[in-house]
């Protein structure tokens, strides 16, 4: 799920005066560090607990579900922690046995992610993923385990749109429509999966679009599988960045064996730091 995204730790850079007895003071600058997920007419939510380094880095992700109409308790969905080498992050999945290598450009930017599986101790690499720049924004991730390549479309500064091409899989398109909200620092979908991706919101990904989407839609179609999904977002802002974010999202599946036709609404509350 990975989905969503904002950037950390990005650089502010003020000036002033030398002559002047009353500097412009140093923007405030703030992190994510818990973002909390509640669904409509149910008890399930999520709380995703964010943690960073003395350098800002992200360090861990730690994502805790709580649902009592299906479980006793809270449940860990995932549990990553990070590592940082020469050109390289490591992303460890502590509940289960995968493991991502991201190979960083110079200009700090992933450009190939790798997999691995451990089964006793033993990594079984599997295929990459290979993305382009274009400008400090994703241009194409060519995926070689399913042998397609993902082209995005730009208009200025914001993502209007990515589908897959060269496909021997399912087709997909993503189209957006965005508001005229800009803010300094908040949640914004990342394009390279569909959870929140960390690593995105720090900016590993390139930069993000300037403004904010009030709509996007997603839409799959094969011989065997028809799915469209619409999101609507409604934002609260705060100090330069979203203190909540409400996605109604309507689904629309129609395959071979299953059908569904629903929608549901999640708020999403962010909590930030001063760092």
């Amino acid at each position: 799920m990975l989905a969503a995204t904002l950037i950390c730790g990005a650089s502010v850079f003020t000036s002033c005066d030398n002559n002047s007895d009353n500097p412009v003071p140093s923007k405030k600058k703030y992190r994510l560090v818990q973002r909390k997920e509640v669904y409509d007419n149910t008890d399930a939510y999520y709380i995703t607990d964010y943690g960073y380094d003395d350098q800002g880095r992200l360090i861990s992700l730690k994502r805790v579900g709580y649902n009592t109409q299906y479980s006793d308790g809270a449940f860990v969905d995932a549990n990553y922690t990070y590592t940082y080498e020469d050109h390289c992050i490591i992303e460890r999945h502590l509940n289960s046995n995968y493991i991502y290598y991201y190979t960083l450009n110079d200009d700090g930017l992933v450009v190939k992610v790798q997999s691995a599986s451990i089964e006793d101790g033993v990594e079984t690499p599997g295929y990459p993923d290979y993305l382009q720049y274009k400008d400090g924004r994703i241009l194409s991730i060519e995926d070689t385990n399913a042998k397609h390549l993902t082209v995005f479309h730009y208009e200025g500064d914001d993502l209007m749109y990515f589908q897959r091409e060269d496909v021997e899989v399912s087709p997909v398109l993503y189209t957006y429509t965005r508001t005229e909200l800009s803010v300094d620092h908040g949640y914004l979908n990342t394009p390279y999966t569909t959870m929140d991706e960390p690593l995105y919101m720090m900016g590993y990904f390139g930069k993000p679009s300037k403004h904010l989407e009030s709509h996007k839609k997603s839409e799959t179609k094969d011989s065997k599988i028809y799915a469209l999904f619409d999101y609507d977002y409604t934002y609260t802002i705060a100090d330069g960045h979203i203190v909540e974010m409400v996605e109604v999202t309507h689904m629309i599946i129609d395959y071979v064996f299953y059908k569904d036709d629903s929608t549901k609404t999640t708020t999403s509350t962010f909590t930030y730091e001063e760092y």
